[in-house]
């Protein structure tokens, strides 16, 4: 079973990361200042993974639903021309 973006929230950071672990399903990453950026899909909602670029450690979960942080990731695709 899936949960819900409000339930992922309301879960406590160590429940959170054992979902995330369990169910997500890695999409894509990003860099940016000092963090890897790990996009992953967990059912009906998208979550980062940033890790700290430093200490190679799990720094924050942020779950969403917007499509429009999804342009972050888009803009790194580059198709050949057809």
């Amino acid at each position: 079973m899936h949960l819900s973006l409000v339930q992922f929230r309301d879960l406590s950071y160590g429940e959170q990361a054992v979902y995330f672990t369990a169910h997500g399903t890695y999409l894509a990453q990003r860099l940016t200042a000092g963090f890897d950026v790990h996009l992953y899909h967990l059912g009906s909602f998208f979550c980062e993974e940033w890790v700290c670029h430093t200490q190679n450690k799990l720094r924050l979960l942020r779950p969403f639903t917007s499509t429009s942080k999804l342009l972050l990731y888009a803009e790194l695709v580059h198709l050949p021309s057809l």
